[in-house]
Order: C-alpha cells, then structure tokens, then sequence
C-alpha cells in the first residue's frame, strides 16, 4: 500500500518537479520585491519542499558529463540547505529587500553549482526579468477581491 507521500508525489517526473521549481523560485522573487513577505515565505517553503521530494524521490543523479558518475545530490543539498538557502529564509524572516535580493542572487550561484556537479552546465539560472505571469496579486496592500 502507498503511503500519502507516494500518492502524492510519487507519480511526479523530475522533470515537472524542476518546472515547479522554477515557477516557486520565480515567483519568490517578485513576491520578495514587493516585500510580501508572507507570500515570499509561502514561495520559499514550497521551493524547498519540492527541492526535498527531488532529493527523496533520487538521492543520486547520474552526471550527464562524459564519465557519467553518480553524484550524491542529497549531499550537496545538505550543504546548500543550510547554508544559501538558510541565508534566504533569514533574509525573509528580517524582511530586509536589500539583503534577500543578495542571498536569492548567492543561492542561485549555490543552484548553478549543483547544475554543473550533475554535468549540466547548460541549466544557468538567472534573477528573473518577467513575472511567470501567476494568478496571484503580489502587491502586500491589494485589496481585492475581498
């Protein structure tokens, strides 16, 4: 018998995972420009929760490199979870623009790194320019609908 995680996420290709991640992690950053922070809250936890079903689905990912070894991705996030990432929460946590705006920048330095130890290189993050055009109003002072 499945367990309710299996049921849920069990099903999910890496794929759909890594849009969904992009989609959260996108999203978080406007949300942190408009200094909503619960809403930039909201976005981080879904980011990391995503980041940890990948994990839990495929601790290790064979390296698309020419030696096609496997890399231990739980590893590097442990590291990354409690490093970059932890520096991102914090920065949401303090509501500090200025700060966030520079730990979202070094954790997808932290990202691209990871990209590259799994030999996709090719896989480069940015700071996003265009709103992935989300449903949800990031303005903190929107008052409608009510």
């Amino acid at each position: 018998q499945k367990t309710a995680y299996e049921i849920t996420y069990g099903d999910w290709s890496s794929d759909v995972c890594s849009s969904d991640l992009q989609w959260h992690w996108t999203n978080l950053w406007f949300a942190g420009q408009a200094k909503n922070w619960p809403l930039a809250q909201y976005y981080f936890n879904e980011t990391r929760g995503h980041i940890q079903w990948l994990i839990k689905k495929s601790p290790t990912m064979r390296s698309a490199g020419p030696d096609k070894e496997e890399v231990n991705i739980e590893g590097i996030f442990e590291g990354i979870d409690t490093s970059s990432l932890a520096d991102v929460k914090t920065a949401i946590e303090k509501k500090d623009s200025a700060l966030f705006a520079a730990n979202y920048k070094t954790m997808l330095e932290s990202c691209y790194s990871c990209h590259k130890s799994v030999g996709r290189p090719y896989l480069r993050p940015m700071i996003p320019k265009a709103s992935m055009q989300a449903i949800l109003n990031m303005d903190p002072n929107a008052t409608w609908p009510q």
